[in-house]
């Protein structure tokens, strides 16, 4: 429950910073009339609105298993993962014909200064934030986090490249360049929403562990006990923070019940050592 704790403490944070970044850029954003602004404060709200969804869904992942949910809720965060790029997506897609629109149109930017002001300072909370959530997310392998942090890297771009055209204003001139890096903020979006969008959708199709967990289990069975003549069937995938991993083991016809459970036993507890106390291994074992 440790885990799943600090994954919620860890979305609100996320939630409550991205909310502050939103309200002080649409303020500068609206004041300067600076499109770039506006489109890393849309990104903000992005960021708000995936946290949120964080915090709920990760709650609904802590719940513990059902009648009706055998397995577990942590596909949660996956789902979240999904809800989250089609978020982004949208906005993206927004923030491109606001660009092309003012590329046909142009504005004069009032007070530049004020938004390459708010921007460093967005920079630098979201590099803050993106340390602490990628932390978190190593330590409960949360793909809800990783996205969240992804976001917020995404934040950090937004803000550096609404920075540089604020600049690139001030000293050239040039209202091409607010447009132009809106266009750019909105397809790097586009392209995050996609790779969350294909991670999500991995782990609820059960995509299966690297080639690399097969390969050390079976490294493991070599000489593991003198009964032991392989394995076969071996399946396994990731939901949320839980690695599941199955397979039948081979064992010499002779050992007796005793033995195979033994053998059984220490085999998970082997693998629960490198994948975590609170991965689900399920081990059969048929006689040859």
């Amino acid at each position: 429950m440790r885990q799943e704790r600090r994954k919620i403490v860890a979305a609100s944070v996320a939630a409550s910073t991205a909310l502050a970044l939103t309200l002080a850029k649409t303020g500068v954003g609206l004041t300067t009339g600076s499109l770039a602004v506006l489109a890393a404060a849309v990104d903000s709200l992005m960021d708000v609105a995936c946290s949120g969804l964080n915090a709920f869904f990760l709650r609904v992942a802590a719940d513990p298993p059902d009648a009706e949910h055998a397995y577990g809720h942590e596909k949660a965060e996956a789902l979240s993962g999904v809800i989250q790029a089609v978020i982004i997506a949208i906005g993206g897609f927004w923030l491109v014909g606001r660009g092309l629109w003012y590329l046909l149109r142009p504005e004069p930017i009032r007070s530049p200064e004020s938004g390459v002001a708010v921007t460093a300072f967005c920079v630098a909370v979201s590099l803050v934030l993106v340390t602490y959530l990628r932390h978190e997310a190593r330590a409960t392998r949360s793909l809800a986090l990783r996205a969240d942090a992804f976001h917020y890297v995404t934040d950090i771009t937004t803000n550096l490249v609404a920075g540089v055209a604020l600049v690139g204003y001030r000293v050239l001139g040039w209202q091409w360049l607010d447009p132009v890096a809106s266009i750019v903020i909105a397809v790097y979006i586009i392209v995050s929403a996609g790779q969350i969008l294909r991670d999500a959708a991995e782990e609820l199709l059960d995509r299966g562990l690297p080639r690399e967990a097969e390969d050390e289990v079976k490294g493991m069975l070599d000489g593991f006990a003198a009964e032991v003549r392989g394995y076969r069937a071996f399946r396994s995938r990731r939901a949320g923070g839980t690695t599941f991993i199955e397979f039948r083991l081979l064992l010499d016809k002779g050992a007796s019940f005793e033995r195979s459970h033994e053998i059984t036993e220490a085999a998970i507890r082997r693998i629960r050592e490198r994948h975590g106390e609170h991965a689900e291994v399920m081990i059969d074992t048929d006689p040859v």
